[in-house]
C-alpha cells in the first residue's frame, strides 16, 4: 500500500529476511522485489507491505464482536438445535481484519450469535437470523 492509501497492483516476491532488530525503531529488514515497469515505486519512498505469511484451509472464523472476554478467558454464545442459547468458552487464534480465527471450542456447524451476545443469557431462546455483514467491513 503506498502513502496515498491505495494498493500498488503488482504483487511482488520475498527475498530476505534480516535477523537484526533495529534498537530505535524496533523493527527487521526485510527485502523485497516488485516490478515497476511505470516508476510509480522510488527509491526512498514510504509504503506498507501486506504479506500471506501463512494459508489456514478449514479454519473457523467469526465476527470479533461474537467474542466475549470474561477475566482472561474467551466465550462464544452459539445456538442449539431447538434454538436456545448456548455459552461455550472458546480459544481464539489469529485476527484476520476485523474477525478471529477460532482454534478450540467451535464446530463447523455452530451457529454463532454475532449481533445482542453481550445480552444473552444461558439457556435463552433466540430467533436466529442470517448474519450480514456490513458492505463497509474492511475484510482483508
Amino acid at each position: 500500500m503506498l502513502a496515498d492509501g491505495s494498493v500498488y497492483p503488482r504483487l511482488g516476491k520475498f527475498v530476505y529476511a534480516g535477523r537484526e532488530v533495529n534498537p530505535t525503531t524496533g523493527t527487521i529488514q526485510l527485502v523485497g522485489y516488485f516490478p515497476n515497469p511505470d516508476n510509480v515505486l522510488r527509491p526512498g519512498q514510504f509504503a506498507r507491505v501486506r504479506a500471506q505469511t501463512q494459508i489456514r484451509t478449514g479454519a473457523l472464523i467469526v465476527p470479533q464482536r461474537a467474542v466475549a472476554e470474561l477475566q482472561g478467558s474467551y466465550q462464544i454464545a452459539v445456538v442449539s438445535a431447538d434454538n436456545k442459547a448456548h455459552i461455550q468458552t472458546v480459544t481464539p487464534g489469529d485476527r484476520v481484519g476485523s474477525d478471529w480465527i477460532i482454534e478450540k471450542g467451535l464446530k463447523p456447524n455452530d451457529r454463532v450469535i454475532v449481533e445482542g451476545a453481550q445480552k444473552i443469557k444461558e439457556g435463552a431462546a433466540v430467533v436466529p437470523k442470517p448474519f450480514e455483514r456490513p458492505k463497509d467491513s474492511n475484510r482483508e
